[in-house]
């Protein structure tokens, strides 16, 4: 049950939206053992990112989920986050922020699991 979120300062085009989801998806399982079907990704184009002291390309991403996962899961996560931006959106790793927030509590169709 990941949410993971994107803000970045690109455009997206829907094609784009979607392929990223796709690899989103196929990373949550990898490292997180999470399913696809469970998967909900959100997209914020053309944000107003300032980072290192330019308004170059960037990119910040959040990745919430139900539970917890380790840190070296969270680590392998990164790379491959970095890693598929950086092959579809041209943007490099080191103009990327990735945080977790993992929860005990997470609610879907009027209960919490």
């Amino acid at each position: 049950m990941p949410f993971i979120n994107t803000k970045t300062t690109l455009p997206l085009d829907v094609s784009k939206k979607e392929t990223l989801s796709d690899g989103l998806a196929q990373i949550a399982k990898d490292c997180l053992g999470k399913s696809e079907n469970w998967l909900m990704t959100g997209f914020e184009e053309k944000a107003d990112i300032y980072f290192r002291k330019t308004w170059t390309a960037a990119a910040y991403i959040e990745v919430k989920l139900c539970g917890h996962a380790d840190s070296a899961a969270f680590s392998q996560m990164t790379e491959k986050i970095c890693s598929l931006y950086e092959k579809e959106l041209g943007l490099p790793g080191e103009r990327i922020y990735v945080s977790y927030f993992p929860t005990p509590d997470w609610g879907w169709n009027g209960k919490n699991f």
